[in-house]
């Protein structure tokens, strides 16, 4: 029976930054963190594009879709389960994305209820680079990401008009 490493809490605290990090660049459009968040060939799949490979075309599609749009993005119940070795990690994330009309929208909001489900994988970190979590095992990314809507409730033309 192979024996598990021992999970350093530090990793649980530098995951959820990477999956916090994801809401940051979408809320402050600052698209370029996405190069943090997710591995150059990261594959994912979202509601409105269900085939991106790779971090370029994972940050083109939320450009063009977000980019023009103020948003809110908060983050509720998770779980993370990490491997017996502790090289990868298994995170379901619970979150709220408001979408705020602007132009002929102004006022009006979009909820998006959903979850992100997301396998990660340890880095090595670079000499002091733990992107702020010292004592983590290394730099996690997110390797593949599974985008699910629970409900949409509100205005959708929000996302097309501005």
């Amino acid at each position: 029976m192979a024996q598990s490493i021992a999970t350093n809490p530090l990793d649980h605290i530098a995951v959820q930054n990477v999956i916090a990090r994801y809401c940051e660049a979408l809320d402050t459009k600052v698209f370029s963190l996405l190069d943090k968040v997710f591995l150059s060939d990261a594959v994912a799949d979202y509601p409105f594009n269900n085939d991106l490979k790779g971090v370029e075309s994972v940050r083109d599609a939320i450009m063009n879709r977000l980019g023009p749009i103020l948003t809110h993005h908060s983050l509720t119940t998770q779980l993370i389960q990490f491997s017996a070795d502790c090289k990868t990690a298994y995170a379901v994330t619970y979150f709220i994305g408001c979408h705020f009309g602007q132009g002929p929208h102004e006022g009006k909001v979009l909820q998006a209820y959903g979850r992100y489900v997301d396998e990660l994988v340890c880095l090595e970190a670079k000499a002091g680079d733990l992107e702020g979590v010292p004592g983590a095992s290394g730099v996690w990314r997110i390797k593949r990401r599974t985008v699910g809507f629970t409900k949409r409730v509100g205005e959708e033309g929000i996302m097309r008009e501005f």
